[in-house]
């Protein structure tokens, strides 16, 4: 069983995802010096009241803003793995989870998956992005479509209970058509608040 510290949150970020951090308080400001220190990943978890959510997605710190004099940090975290947290303890202040990744695998494939592609690229389009289109439909993992959207939590708890990556591929399909047939207009890149 792997162990990893935990940071638990009001939100839930999935792989893929990039999220903008100040870190204040003293159990984080450790556990974030040693994962710039030795460039070890943690957690972030969803946390509602006392209660931890059952999944969540390693991170690193890709980018480190401003690290003040009193410790605290501006950071960047990338979402790397999704992983299930079998069960929690405390290190100090710290929360360890023992946990066990979830593989993603490939989904969809040949016309289906081209399918599911074209309603992405739809939905660039309606967004105004028009240039690089080669990244953006070179992505082949679910959770890669997904950048930029701004989605909200009770979409996201439903994704990464989702351990299917066909599953997960119907479903972000869905939230791709709901966009399609939406009548608002986006412009220069805008992403909307799905």
């Amino acid at each position: 069983m792997l162990e990893l510290p935990l940071f638990p949150l009001d939100l839930i970020l999935l792989p893929y995802e990039y999220l903008p951090l100040h870190i204040f308080e003293p159990r984080y400001k450790k556990m974030i010096k040693n994962a710039i220190d030795s460039d070890n990943p943690f957690g972030i978890i969803l946390s509602q009241g006392d209660d931890v959510f059952s999944k969540g997605v390693r991170v690193n710190v890709t980018e480190v803003f401003r690290e003040y004099k009193n410790g605290e940090y501006d950071i960047l975290v990338k979402g790397q793995e999704l992983f299930n947290v079998v069960s929690t303890k405390l290190d100090g202040d710290t929360v360890v989870g023992e946990i066990e990744y979830i593989p993603i695998e490939a989904g969809l494939e040949g016309s289906h998956f081209q399918d599911f592609q074209d309603s992405y690229l739809k939905v660039l389009l309606k967004f105004g992005v028009d240039k690089d289109l080669n990244i953006h439909m070179n992505k082949k993992i679910s959770f890669e479509f997904l950048q930029g959207l701004q989605l909200p939590l009770a979409l996201k708890k439903e994704l990464i209970n989702i351990n299917d990556e066909t599953e997960r591929l119907i479903f972000i399909n869905n939230i791709f058509n709901d966009i399609l047939n939406a009548n608002t207009e986006y412009s220069n890149g805008d992403m909307p608040e799905a």
